[in-house]
């Protein structure tokens, strides 16, 4: 490939990549509308936002990565990507919640395809030593779907309803879905085997085993994970957490959360990327480190803005907190692929993913949507499910919009400790690696 053709790639996928991350969150971005309209409690949004999503995205991520090994990544990508866009708008024509929720599913196998193939794609077209750099890049994708979707999801629910959100980004998601079929160039595929003799493919297993048999590899597991399980589950109530507290309507929580989370996440992704290689060059140990400590200083700045009580002091200080939870990505990435072969990463990465957002996506959210429910009754004092349900808990002023305000604070400073845990844990990562390297 030539540089023109691995720019216009990257860009590509990170717009694939951009749109699979808009379809994990966009149910946050109208969840207090979709809440009044069905009458459901703040677990059912986790349900809907996460576990529903992330346990068949999981489950089907695996079977396409394979797919992603025998044949072309970028038509695969692009393929489940319209199917994912087409589950998207469908989510605009259902009349209740189980409907929602069946669409919801749709939506999950069409996202399977745009991680794990894309980091194989990347891997193929860039050196090891440029790797955590340019998935970084690709990781992009995250920050300018945080920034732009929230921003436009909130002003489209608000001004229309939350039923025009999911149209808009459902046709939005198939027509990248189609430029990727026209100019998404297809990498070789570079391996050592190939120069040794006839190259070997990997099963699932194997490739699961050779992961799980280096103690580099299970810290980091454990770190990544810690830190999708704080991420999914604050980020799913995070414009909920605005509406409550500070009475902000649809657009304008999805204007603070999009400043959050997106501004976050793009100086985060790019600072995870480009500074861990940097002090990596003097010091392997940094390319995991550097997000590790990020991760744990990150962690209270993040529940300091948060129990603030002032919107000015919040956003500018939870932003700050939230900058080092989206610098462990790249090199996460870039360190799994330095132990595959390129008939092995896609494989490797959907496995890593899999376990990654099936704990992350799929606890996450119900587990903080539970402490909600749990925290806002104990405040509220009596019957808080049956007499705060839909939209009599979002009446401002009234003792169950305070209940609900209250416990939802409580829940997503009780997640924030996670970011904290998942830095410990790539710590060790990081130190496993370099006793590794010491004793080869």
């Amino acid at each position: 490939m030539t540089q023109r053709d691995r720019a216009v790639a990257l860009l590509l996928l990170a717009s694939l990549n951009a749109f699979g991350f808009i379809d994990r969150v966009v149910v946050a971005l109208v969840a207090e509308k979709i809440k009044a309209e069905f009458l459901v409690s703040d677990f059912q949004i986790g349900l809907l936002g996460g576990t529903a999503f992330a346990v068949v995205n999981a489950l089907a991520s695996v079977p396409v990565a394979r797919m992603a090994e025998n044949y072309r990544r970028s038509t695969i990508s692009a393929g489940f990507l319209l199917i994912g866009s087409a589950f998207t708008a469908f989510m605009a024509l259902t009349v209740n919640f189980t409907q929602l929720l069946a669409a919801r599913l749709g939506m999950a196998v069409g996202s399977a395809a745009t991680e794990a193939p894309p980091h194989s794609m990347i891997s193929d077209m860039y050196p090891p030593e440029k790797r955590a750099s340019a998935i970084s890049i690709f990781m992009l994708g995250v920050p300018v779907a945080s920034l732009l979707g929230s921003f436009l999801g909130g002003a489209i629910a608000e001004n229309y309803d939350w039923r025009s959100t999911f149209l808009f980004f459902g046709v939005a998601g198939g027509i990248i879905s189609l430029l990727c079929f026209l100019f998404l160039k297809e990498p070789a595929r570079a391996t050592v085997a190939e120069e040794s003799g006839p190259t070997v493919k990997p099963s699932a297993w194997q490739v699961f085993s050779g992961m799980m048999g280096s103690s580099t590899i299970r810290f980091l597991l454990v770190g990544v994970t810690c830190i999708s399980l704080g991420s999914f589950g604050v980020n799913t109530f995070l414009p909920a957490f605005f509406s409550r507290s500070y009475a902000l309507d649809a657009g304008q929580a999805g204007l603070v959360f999009g400043t959050i989370s997106g501004v976050a996440s793009l100086v985060g992704t790019l600072l995870g990327g480009f500074a861990s290689e940097y002090f990596a060059r003097r010091d392997q140990r940094w390319l995991l480190g550097f997000p590790a400590l990020g991760s744990v200083l990150g962690a209270p700045l993040f529940v300091i803005g948060l129990m603030s009580g002032h919107l000015a002091i919040a956003i500018p200080v939870m932003l700050v907190g939230s900058f080092f939870f989206y610098t462990a990505m790249g090199p996460a990435i870039a360190t799994l692929h330095g132990n595959l072969d390129s008939w092995s990463r896609a494989t490797g990465s959907a496995i890593f993913l899999l376990i990654v957002h099936l704990v992350g996506q799929g606890v996450g959210p119900p587990l903080v949507g539970t402490v909600s429910d749990t925290a806002s009754s104990m405040i509220y004092g009596g019957n808080f499910a049956a007499l705060c349900a839909g939209a009599a808990g979002q009446v401002p002023g009234s003792a169950c919009a305070a209940a609900s305000a209250g416990g939802l604070q409580m829940a997503i400073a009780t997640f924030a400790g996670f970011f904290a845990l998942g830095g410990l844990a790539l710590y060790l990562a990081a130190r496993a690696r370099h006793r590794a390297e010491a004793a080869a």
